[in-house]
């Protein structure tokens, strides 16, 4: 055995024993029948010394209480419960198979997320197959100069790491704009 573990060892034995020692605590009772703990015994008192190693019992008699629906009681199950339910998120405007009417192609897609949403995530919108910028702990999603047309759009519940936590279903919209090329003038017809 090496020399130097065997002082270590024996200096950490002394030194825990030195603090076991002057960690010393008293208890006794005053004329009232209260029960005072101290750590030196009071002059003129017959103290007792409490064994550390042991929890005291404060009072005559225990006051723990079984009960049967503890987890209930303390919100475990709830937490529990809330935990394991899905996360869902859901496109609510666009509606399916509506008709939006815009000449400049703004759209605002507005989702919701239940039961309640995380704390900090993402939003990525997926309109026609091509994803759109992320936007962070909002619900609310605004698109520029969108091509008249039918269009499909989905949202999509992103954790701060990009992994997907929830998918909308495809909601299938219309969006007429009035047209770029202007309408042929008409021109009158010589007889």
């Amino acid at each position: 055995m090496n020399n130097k573990h065997g002082v270590g060892t024996l200096a950490l034995l002394l030194l825990t024993s030195f603090a076991a020692d002057a960690a010393k605590v008293y208890s006794w009772v005053d004329g009232n029948g209260v029960t005072h703990y101290t750590d030196a015994p009071p002059p003129g008192k017959s103290a007792k010394e409490v064994d550390l190693r042991i929890a005291p019992l404060i009072g005559s008699s225990p006051r723990s209480v079984q009960v049967d629906n503890f987890n209930s009681l303390t919100g475990t199950d709830a937490k529990k419960e809330k935990e394991a339910a899905k996360l869902a998120i859901e496109l609510l405007s666009p509606e399916q198979g509506s008709t939006l009417r815009d000449n400049t192609g703004n759209i605002v897609f507005q989702g919701t997320i239940s039961p309640k949403p995380p704390t900090q995530y993402d939003v990525r919108l997926t309109l026609d197959g091509k994803a759109a910028p992320i936007v962070s702990n909002s619900l609310s999603i605004r698109v520029e100069n969108v091509d008249r047309g039918a269009h499909e759009a989905r949202l999509e519940l992103l954790a701060k790491d990009g992994t997907i936590l929830a998918k909308s279903s495809s909601v299938t919209f219309y969006l007429h704009r009035a047209s770029v090329t202007p309408a042929p003038t008409p021109t009158p017809k010589a007889d």
